[in-house]
């Protein structure tokens, strides 16, 4: 029994040894926060997120009280904490920097903290100045709502992504691994997965969509093309009955169900796809 107990104890030694050695940590529970910046319309023109593992859920949202404002809450690392204290908004600019670069891996048993909470309440007038709106995160989830801007953009290295009632002249939306969900956007939209499925409903604006494996489907509310590529995953594509252009289309390996194309506009919706059947329907 002895000798089995010292054994454990080594090997149990050995572990936390290696988990020091490559970069490992053990973490106490992680303190909560909440940082607020405020500024005129017209102020700020660029917003960056940018997480490590962190998931996160940002809301836009109309301003109440004729304030806008940009609120920041959850819980995270004292220097992170300490670090968003510092924080300007300088040139139009506000940088939220959340990745936490000592150590490669923590282990936190506070299963609470992992999601940051930011709502950006904005005048009309302070909504139509924003140039810009990108979010990151190395490895977590993705939630945005309400995106007013020029340009968006939305990415993770791992994790899902959800972009809900966005409106904005170009939209990015990326994942190397998740999934990809989209509802309600009127932008020129651009999404690609390396591995996940993709989601895309009641969009108005052209569509370029991506996934190296994964089914893809789309549903378009207005009469403009899309380009969609899909190496081994479904393609589903729900088209307004009044749509007039070109179906190009091409599977080698897998079905094709389309309408007849009418022609009568330029408009193309182009499919392809290696392994995987297309199905093109109008509502």
């Amino acid at each position: 029994m002895k000798k089995w107990i010292s054994i454990a104890i080594g090997l149990i030694a050995i572990g936390v040894g290696g988990a020091a050695l490559f970069g490992f940590t053990f973490d106490k529970p992680l303190p909560a926060y909440s940082q607020k910046w405020t500024f005129s319309d017209g102020e700020l023109r660029n917003l960056n997120v940018n997480l490590d593992y962190q998931a996160a859920v940002v809301d836009f949202v109309p301003s109440e009280d004729g304030n806008n404002s940009v609120v920041i809450e959850g819980k995270a690392k004292q220097e992170i904490i300490d670090n968003l204290k510092n924080v300007k908004l300088t040139d139009g600019e506000l940088s939220l920097d959340l990745d936490s670069r000592d150590t490669w891996f923590s282990l936190n048993f506070d299963f609470s903290f992992d999601r940051q909470h930011i709502t950006v309440a904005l005048t009309e007038e302070a909504a139509q100045a924003l140039d810009t709106v990108r979010v990151y995160s190395d490895a977590g989830s993705l939630k945005t709502s309400g995106i007013r801007a020029r340009t968006a953009s939305i990415a993770t290295d791992s994790g899902s992504i959800q972009v809900v009632d966005s409106v904005s002249g170009q939209l990015s939306i990326k994942s190397d691994s998740g999934s990809i969900r989209a509802s309600d956007i009127h932008a020129d939209l651009q999404v690609s997965s390396d591995s996940g499925s993709i989601t895309v409903d009641h969009l108005t604006g052209t569509a370029a969509l991506a996934s190296d494996s994964g089914s893809v489907k789309l549903v378009k509310d207005d009469l403009s093309g899309a380009d969609i590529k899909s190496d081994s995953g479904s393609v589903r594509v729900q088209l307004p009955a009044a749509f007039g252009g070109i179906f190009d289309l091409r599977s080698d390996s897998g079905s094709i169900h389309a309408p007849d194309s009418k022609g009568t506009s330029q408009q193309t919706i182009k499919v392809r796809t290696d392994s995987g059947s297309i199905r093109i329907t109008e509502s």
